[in-house]
């Protein structure tokens, strides 16, 4: 059986609901929260209820200040080292590294700020939407999306 038939074969035993994304489907688009970064949405509609798969591609030494969420969300660090700390102040000394085959959960309303370390970082974020992000100071928001 040919790659092409047995394809297709998957494609007619898949159950309603199925979906798939795979690495040629990946269509990165720039980031306006993260400076510098790149974000594609892999599965749902973040203004919609439903599960929602997100990956997020930064620069090394970004920092992305202060925010909350609405959804509680798992992050899976992919490659790169992804930091987080908790507060309502950007403090580099209380951020933690996660390194790639990290995960960590994370509940909503939670005002915590991130940061990548020496290098390109990707992340992979799930949730059930629908998601947000709310910076704590709206001068922090504008600084993101001019720093790109």
């Amino acid at each position: 059986m040919s790659f092409f038939s047995s394809a297709a074969v998957f494609a007619q035993m898949a159950p309603e609901g199925f979906r798939q994304v795979l690495p040629g489907d990946i269509k990165w688009l720039p980031s306006e929260i993260v400076p510098g970064g790149q974000v594609v949405i892999l599965l749902g509609d973040p203004d919609k209820p439903g599960p929602l798969v997100v990956r997020i591609k930064s620069p090394s030494r970004i920092k992305i200040m202060p925010h909350t969420h609405p959804d509680a969300r798992t992050y899976s660090v992919l490659s790169g080292e992804w930091q987080l700390g908790f507060g309502y102040r950007f403090q580099s000394s209380a951020l933690r590294t996660f390194s790639p085959g990290s995960i960590y959960r994370l509940p909503a309303g939670v005002a915590h700020f991130q940061a990548t370390g020496t290098r390109e970082t990707i992340v992979q974020i799930e949730s059930i939407g629908p998601s947000g992000i709310d910076f704590l100071k709206q001068s922090d928001k504008t600084r993101n999306k001019q720093s790109r």
